[in-house]
């Protein structure tokens, strides 16, 4: 079984910067969590904007890792994020190179950092940014799970099922 830690913030600039800068002192699979992130960003750094409380910011991290498991890596995040959509209700896809759509909209976004010599990665930094109960998307062609379903949900639920389907399906 794999030991996992989860910490949580109200705020902080970055769950991935956290730990990149963290790595060091932190085991694999250490999840952060937080309420609001000031410098959120996705792929080339774009910025990663979320209404405080209202999604799922949420980034975990594997150390030690075979370079050649990058793609394995990709592809169990993607089937554990589309296992807990679809559990409730939605109809998700893959849009290269990071995005879960919805209905032609941008539901969720992975972003995936790393660290590592010739044959592995000291780490593997997996960035996932959930639209949960956000309605208002300034400039963005995006959708919640809140506006597919009509339901308000519960963010630390949405969590705990996201972490239990990756943890249930680790390579």
């Amino acid at each position: 079984m794999v030991k996992v830690k989860l910490i949580e913030f109200k705020k902080i600039p970055s769950t991935s910067d956290y730990l990149k800068q963290n790595y060091e002192k932190l085991d694999s699979f250490t999840f952060v969590r937080t309420d609001y992130q000031t410098k959120g960003r996705g792929q080339f750094e774009r910025q990663w904007m979320s209404a405080n409380g209202r999604n799922l910011l949420l980034s975990f991290m594997i150390k030690d890792v075979p370079i050649n498991q990058l793609i394995t890596i990709k592809e169990w995040v993607k089937s554990s994020i589309f296992s807990t959509l679809g559990s409730l209700g939605l109809d998700v896809y893959f849009k290269e190179p990071n995005d879960v759509y919805c209905h032609q909209k941008k539901l969720c976004g992975i972003l995936m950092e790393t660290k590592g010599s010739v044959d592995k990665f000291d780490y593997v930094i997996v960035g996932i940014g959930l639209n949960v109960n956000q309605f208002i998307f300034h400039k963005f062609k995006a959708t919640s799970i809140f506006l597919e379903t009509k339901k308000t949900q519960n963010v630390r639920k949405i969590m705990s099922k996201l972490m239990t389907n990756l943890l249930e399906s680790y390579f």
